[in-house]
């Protein structure tokens, strides 16, 4: 849906007995934004009103609505005083108009129907009618100036009335302005069909037949990748311009090539090369020789700039989607930034290597990149933040911890203790270092606690300690059976197969039963040669179970595992009561994802409900819930089943 203000005409209005909603017609429409010639039209004598073509405006003001003949009297009285040019269409439209006016801004409005801010909204759109209805009354033409803008007054056609409905693709063969023209597709984002002439003109029309690229223009190419975010590129020959979803060109077609980055950001490339941010709609310069933009995790920008510099070819900025420079282009990569400290890891090149920093959201460089090492979860994450302090190792390598104002907590003396910092060195209070050859715990602030041995004992008990966590230690497991799907169908008991999937659907026996019911059916389509491991044909089964439980019956979902941001929303993927209240609000910067588990399962204890993973060791979570009195039956079959569960 684009968001669409639009004027009908009715006899009645909608509390009235004689009203009917097949008598509605159309009168004007604009995307995007509601133009001041629609405001001005329903002027002083504007009420809000329902409007039953929503659904939650049968019974709720959602619209205003004004009698016709104000609206006449307010036009006639403006085209004399702004020296508008000859409308004909407006002319006869509003002389034939029905006894009333009706202008729909609902879809521009972003609350919904019946809500205060909703009816606030309203009203201030009915205030700003009836300022400017005051404004043509006392003839003051700088009030009412936007109106010598053409695209001021919209878009006038009784074809309007196709706002009253869903506008969406239908048949082609069906619509006689594109007779005679090649129907290239249906673009969903600007709700129009892109269409070709005989003579290589390109064009973009509505199903309703207003023409929003005439082929007039004579568009030799059209780009409509960009049209979700409000903008068309155009080529006439070598020259590209830009226009809007309403076909005001907004960037006159000229040599160059146009790349649309945002809603409000546009990069012009010259022939001769040279690169440069424009704003968007005006067109306005923001930033020359830009080289590359694209798009971060964090919802911003970076930008590179060439240097002459032998040591750093490129250097990196952020800035924000409307072209707001947060970070100048100094540096070799800028990470996201943290959500709630607003911090983010910079690099720099010095002398042949990388040193890291840290940078605020405000552009300041509260950290020097003197770092060989700054804690993040990955390569792009923001810093991980414990106790209100950073780890990070010196340019020596040397362990210390950083304030979020970038200062150290104590001077850098003590090498880590280990190689893997997130496993082993970093604690949640306190870290591994090495004095004198024997490995210490240290405080924050950089107390030594105690001794831990000579520093290689500690790597090897270190060692010995991953390798049992990992299974490195075991013995290779004795080969497991392995059931195809007709032997499955054929010998697994439906019975048992019931059990295991209850076990996944908090012992729901009627949600159990059309769980295997589900599973059985995909097995029957699957191919004949896959197999499934497991102790038994049912326990072959059991992970497909929770498959069809977590994706056809809302009771799991398959989380990646740097999809951490994904945990705060767990509602939204596992629709069950006991989470629809999770709110991880002990989220630090740069927490990952086995502290969101950690977070989902103290908040479900209390329910009763354990959070498992069904395969442990993966970059991919596979997620379910488990009533606490089914622990045991569970971890018992996940290991028929040949799984590496973790419950937590």
């Amino acid at each position: 849906m684009i968001p669409t203000a639009a004027l009908f005409s009715t006899a009645t209005l909608p509390n009235h007995p004689d009203f009917d909603v097949e008598a509605i017609t159309g009168l004007a429409e604009w995307r995007h934004n509601t133009p001041m010639l629609f405001k001005l039209l329903v002027g002083a004598g504007t009420q809000a009103v329902a409007w039953p073509i929503y659904g939650d405006g049968v019974d709720t003001a959602c619209v205003l609505a004004a009698p016709m003949a104000q609206a006449q009297a307010s036009w006639q009285a403006l085209c004399p005083l702004m020296e508008l040019p000859q409308s004909p269409a407006i002319d006869a439209l509003l002389a034939e108009g029905q006894s009333w006016l009706v202008l729909d801004g609902v879809q521009l409005i972003k609350h919904d129907i019946g809500t205060a801010d909703y009816a606030s909204a309203l009203q201030a759109l009915r205030i700003e009618a009836q300022q400017l209805h005051a404004a043509l009354l006392r003839g003051d033409r700088q009030a009412l100036a936007p109106l010598l803008q053409m695209p001021e007054l919209g878009y006038w056609s009784a074809s309007a009335s196709a706002q009253l409905m869903e506008i969406e693709e239908g048949d082609t063969d069906e619509l006689p302005f594109l007779l005679g023209l090649a129907v290239l597709e249906w673009v969903e984002d600007a709700l129009c069909y892109a269409v070709k002439g005989r003579d290589g003109r390109h064009g973009l029309v509505t199903p309703y037949g207003r023409w929003i690229v005439p082929l007039s223009l004579g568009a030799t190419e059209l780009a409509t990748h960009h049209a979700g975010d409000g903008w068309v590129t155009f080529a006439i020959g070598a020259a590209h311009g830009v226009l809007d979803l309403n076909g005001v060109i907004v960037l006159p077609p000229a040599p160059g090539a146009l790349y649309v980055i945002s809603p409000h950001l546009l990069q012009r490339v010259l022939p001769d090369g040279a690169s440069a941010v424009l704003r968007l709609p005006d067109g306005a310069l923001l930033l020359d020789g830009v080289d590359n933009l694209c798009q971060r995790d964090d919802g911003l920008l970076d930008f590179e700039r060439q240097t002459d510099d032998a040591d750093e070819h490129n250097v990196c900025g952020v800035m924000d989607a409307r072209g707001a420079v947060l970070l100048p282009p100094q540096f070799s990569s800028v990470q996201n930034f943290g959500t709630k400290k607003k911090l983010a890891i910079v690099s720099q090149r010095i002398d042949g290597r990388f040193l890291f920093g840290l940078a605020s959201l405000t552009g300041a460089l509260i950290a020097p990149c003197q770092y060989s090492e700054i804690d993040c979860a990955t390569t792009s994450s923001p810093p991980r933040v414990r106790k209100n302090r950073i780890y990070a190792t010196d340019a020596q390598g040397h362990a210390c911890m950083l304030t979020l104002d970038g200062k150290q907590v104590f001077t850098p003396r003590y090498l880590p203790a280990h190689h893997l910092r997130r496993v082993v060195v970093v604690q949640d209070d306190f870290l591994y270092v090495i004095k004198d050859g024997c490995a210490w715990s240290m405080d924050f602030t950089g107390a030594l606690l105690q001794p831990h041995g000579s520093a290689e004992a500690f790597k090897a008990d270190i060692t010995a300690q991953l390798s049992a966590a990992t299974g490195l230690n075991r013995k290779k497991a004795a080969p497991k059976n392995c059931y195809t799907p007709a032997q499955i169908l054929q010998q697994a008991d439906h019975e048992q197969l019931r059990t295991m999937a209850a076990l996944l659907l908090q012992g729901e026996q009627e949600l159990a039963q059309r769980c295997v019911d589900i599973t059985l059916a995909e097995l029957a389509a699957d191919d004949p040669q896959e197999e499934y491991e497991g102790a038994t044909p049912a326990a072959a089964c059991f992970f497909l179970l929770w498959s069809t439980a977590a994706h056809a019956l809302g009771h799991g979902t398959t989380l990646d595992w740097k999809a951490v941001d994904e945990v705060a929303r767990i509602g939204q993927h596992i629709d069950l009561p006991a989470l629809r209240d999770f709110h991880w609000t002990e989220r630090e910067d740069g927490d990952e994802m086995a502290e969101g588990l950690a977070a989902l399962a103290r908040h479900l204890a209390p329910h009763g409900l354990r959070l498992v993973n069904m395969q442990g060791g993966e970059d991919t979570y596979y997620l379910g819930l488990v009533r606490e009195q089914d622990k045991a039956a569970f971890n018992a079959m996940a290991v028929q089943a040949a799984l590496n569960p973790m419950v937590f």
